[in-house]
């Protein structure tokens, strides 16, 4: 099902908020630390809209349950950033790592079933994306510089893709629907 651009639109010209960019190069971070780094953030400037993670399954544990294998731990991260999403009142965007599987089988696009080390994403996540582009695979495709952008899992809205012009020059990506690129 192909959907319109509408679901992603953001009108940046109409935000009027200030953007703080704050980077943790910590090689080792827990959710404890991000969740300090927000409370700096909110002392400073207010509030906190978006957090990015790049990406979820880089973050340690707090600590480590005797037993508790990399799933549970990522179950656990899981839940400890959606809890600093509902304290925060933001919305955290979890970038994550598939697994290797996506890549040895036909169908390259990705699926819920393909996040890797953790079912808890789809537990746990109101929106989960899944992103392919079929110009990275085929070099000969005729799609070249589209960028789908499937809405996997949503709390909000159905399951849908939009397709979107990625200008890898630039890394940017530009709405389709407009004839002027």
């Amino acid at each position: 099902m192909k959907a319109d651009l509408n679901i992603f639109q953001v009108d940046f010209e109409s935000i009027s908020t200030l953007v703080v960019k704050q980077a943790n190069d910590n090689p080792v971070i827990t959710t404890s630390q991000i969740k300090g780094d927000l409370q700096d953030i909110q002392a400073r400037c207010g509030s906190v809209s978006l957090v990015i993670v790049d990406y979820v399954q880089l973050i340690e544990p707090m600590r480590r349950e005797r037993g508790e294998n990399r799933v549970q731990e990522i179950d656990s991260i899981l839940k400890q950033l959606r809890a600093i999403a509902k304290q925060f009142n933001c919305a955290v965007l979890g970038l994550a790592q598939l697994k290797r599987e996506v890549d040895s089988r036909s169908e390259k696009r990705p699926t819920k079933a393909d996040f890797r080390e953790s079912g808890g994403f789809e537990q746990e996540a109101a929106v989960m994306l899944g992103l392919y582009r079929e110009d990275y695979y085929d070099k000969q495709t005729t799609q070249k510089g589209i960028f789908e952008v499937s809405v996997l899992k949503s709390r909000f809205s159905s399951e849908t893709t939009v397709n979107l012009l990625f200008d890898e020059r630039f890394g940017q990506f530009k709405n389709l629907a407009k004839s002027n690129y």
